[in-house]
């Protein structure tokens, strides 16, 4: 029942402001009675009767505290605007990326073009780590609690804000995008969940290893289905030595990914240039996006993981490589 887990999670709010001593006796019968109502299907009551407890303040020796409505409305608000972050973050990248283009390097130097998608890569992954940073304050913070919660309250609003973008730019765009932004929503929620889990246990280098790691699987992953979803294998139909559709062999998917990020095959037969163009123009914006966007994402939850068991705070890694 959504209203009963919504309230339970009000109630964690509520009990975490008191001390430990009383915490757990106070969750037990603030759960005994939202389970009263639960039962007589008083489903606004028992969110009332929740919510209530989760935004006053406490009595006796705690009187004095703010109400939980600070550590919440920091929290909502931190996890709401980030992902317009992370899109303005591609836009601000893109527009340098076309100045520099067009008033630097387009008279001065015959590779003008294949600097493009490199100054934009590059432009972004700088500013995603920047905002990685305030992310990583922001979880320590984290009124979250427990890894998937966190994870889930990163990812919804993220998949909100990039349905909504794709929906303004094309519907169609959307359904043609939808499979692989399905896809990294949900692998990289599953990401989040085992980082999280993995720094609320102190492991906070491994949490690191697996978020990256993880996070370059489900954007290449994403990034494949996208491409594959939209264009064909081949060859295609040949008509007086003419191809009559475009064509990108499948043989080099893994590296579509990076491929796109950087507008090149690393030396290898495939993908040939003219590929590469192909899968460009499909998921470059995407896979721009989910650069911008998963390094603050790991950031806020291994932090709020850490944050969870009381330990110092964790600083980001000096260079992080983050899809």
């Amino acid at each position: 029942m959504v209203t009963r887990r919504l309230a339970d999670a009000l109630l964690d709010a509520a009990a975490r402001r008191w001390p430990a001593a009383l915490r757990d006796d106070l969750r037990r019968e603030w759960s005994a009675e939202l389970h009263v109502l639960a039962t007589r299907r008083r489903r606004l009551r028992m969110l009332r009767f929740a919510a209530s407890l989760a935004l006053s303040r406490t009595d006796g020796p705690l009187a004095g505290r703010q109400p939980v409505r600070g550590p919440v409305g920091r929290t909502a608000a931190a996890l709401l605007l980030a992902p317009f972050g992370g899109v303005a973050i591609v836009v601000i990248s893109g527009i340098v990326m076309n100045v520099v283009v067009s008033q630097l390097l387009l008279t001065a130097f015959a590779w003008w073009t294949r600097a493009q998608m490199p100054l934009w890569t590059a432009m972004t992954a700088g500013l995603a780590v920047l905002l990685a940073r305030f992310a990583a304050r922001w979880g320590r913070r984290s009124a979250l609690t427990g890894p998937l919660r966190t994870a889930l309250g990163i990812m919804l609003p993220v998949g909100v804000v990039i349905v909504g973008i794709e929906y303004a730019m094309s519907v169609e765009g959307l359904v043609r995008a939808a499979p692989g932004l399905l896809s990294w929503l949900t692998f990289l929620t599953l990401v989040l969940w085992g980082a999280a889990a993995l720094a609320g246990r102190g492991r906070v280098r491994a949490a690191w290893c697996f978020g990256v790691i993880g996070a370059l699987v489900a954007a290449d992953l994403a990034v494949v289905l996208t491409v594959v979803n939209q264009i064909p294998a081949g060859p295609g139909t040949i008509i007086d030595g003419m191809a009559q559709y475009d064509t990108v062999d499948r043989v080099s998917a893994p590296l579509w990914l990076f491929t796109t990020w950087t507008d090149w095959s690393f030396g290898l037969p495939r993908p040939t240039p003219w590929e590469i163009f192909l899968i460009t123009d499909v998921v470059v914006t995407e896979a721009v996006l989910y650069l911008a966007i998963t390094p603050y994402a790991l950031a806020y939850v291994i932090n709020a993981g850490r944050a969870s068991r009381g330990e110092p705070e964790a600083a980001l890694p000096p260079q992080a490589s983050i899809a």
